[in-house]
């Protein structure tokens, strides 16, 4: 493992030289706001370097070279490990590949793991892994560090031969414009995942929605301030509750089943601060509402809409949950259908190239969609400008 600055510095020219670099980490997350990140592994073609953060806790020469531009970065499921940059050093890692998201262009399901693409790829199958390792626990065995060391080793490889598949398939810029705009690192703190995760399955009141999403973003905030999870903070069940009985002192906060008495006692002026704005907190829509129910008849035609759309999706190579949902894709087929206008795609988006053009001809009946079997599986062919 390298433990001295003089060894990272020498990792970081190598790199530099190489002008690529595959990147991940080991990091525990259970039990802090901030992950805290246990190993950085490095590879390049021809060198694997592991590095730790326990003894060597100036990593700013990592985070540097991940944001410089002049240098290709390969992660796999990588959006996690990218947020250290910018929360390190204020800027986002650069020029980064992600081969989960190009394996969702290269014929493999969205999404996919590690091991699977490589396996599709290569042929080799890794070994079974160490997902519940005490990564901070010191000294890491050599079967760890292996397993480790896997989770680079073979991504400039990997992207070498998924490069070729995408541009033999010609979606290589679909999945390199894909990667900038997923791996970009949030501004701020997004409350509708986990607002929707709260409510999942319940009618809130437009007013009960507002103070429940104003007490998320405020959980948010005291998380980490005290460096605590979410979950250990403020349970939803918590949020939920304080929504319902509004408490008026920390002695009726501290009864909300599962919120812990320190908390109550800590936080009561924070919390019932915002529980005082209840009445005048502004509304929001909802930014991606429950569609609504769709009649039998419709429900056929999305149906076939959807096997279509996937079909011509999957002989591209492209996964289909990298491009719309079903839902997505029945509020806008209804909403043409009531001569509602809707936009399914923007006009510079990717997915608009790829299959939104096609799709308004199939629906208006300019082009037809031929399935047929053969050796390999399904074979599929169209033709456009069809007559009568």
């Amino acid at each position: 493992m390298i433990t001295t600055a003089e060894e990272l510095g020498e990792v970081i020219d190598h790199i530099r030289a190489a002008g690529l670099c595959a990147y991940d980490t080991e990091f525990i997350g259970e039990e802090t706001y901030h992950p805290q990140i246990c190993l950085v592994q490095l590879a390049t073609t021809d060198m694997i370097a592991i590095i730790d953060p326990i003894a060597l806790p100036d990593l700013d020469p990592v985070w540097e070279m991940l944001a410089d531009q002049a240098v290709m970065k390969l992660v796999h499921a990588g959006g996690v490990d990218l947020k250290y940059v910018p929360r390190a050093i204020g800027c986002e890692a650069a020029n980064v590949i992600d081969t989960q998201i190009a394996a969702a262009f290269a014929g493999l399901p969205w999404p996919v793991g590690l091991a699977r693409v490589i396996d599709a790829f290569t042929g080799h199958r890794l070994g079974k892994g160490h997902t519940f390792t005490n990564w901070d626990a010191r000294p890491l065995s050599q079967q760890q560090l292996r397993y480790a060391a896997d989770d680079v080793r073979y991504l400039p490889m990997l992207w070498s031969m998924l490069e070729e598949e995408l541009r033999r398939r010609g979606t290589l810029s679909w999945a390199l414009r894909e990667c900038g705009i997923r791996l970009r690192i949030p501004a701020g703190f997004d409350p509708d995942p986990h607002l929707r995760k709260i409510s999942k399955g319940m009618r809130l009141k437009p007013r009960a929605r507002a103070l429940l999403r104003a007490l998320v973003v405020e959980r948010d905030r005291l998380a980490e301030i005290e460096n605590r999870p979410h979950r250990v903070l403020f349970p939803d069940s918590a949020l939920l509750e304080l929504v319902r009985r509004r408490p008026r002192n920390a002695d009726e906060m501290a009864a909300i089943r599962g919120l812990p008495r320190a908390t109550a006692q800590r936080w009561f002026p924070e919390i019932t601060a915002i529980l005082d704005q209840a009445d005048t907190l502004e509304i929001l829509p909802e930014k991606n509402p429950k569609p609504s129910s769709e009649a039998a008849s419709e429900q056929v035609e999305v149906d076939t809409l959807w096997m279509v759309l996937c079909t011509r999706l999957y002989a591209q190579g492209i996964a289909p949950g990298m491009v719309i949902s079903r839902a997505q894709l029945a509020t806008w087929y209804l909403a043409q259908k009531s001569n509602r206008q809707m936009e399914l795609f923007a006009a510079d988006d990717w997915r608009q190239e790829a299959i939104g053009e096609w799709l308004t001809d199939f629906i208006e009946g300019r082009t037809k969609l031929f399935v047929g079997g053969g050796e390999r599986g399904a074979i599929v062919d169209e033709h456009s400008d069809v007559s009568g």
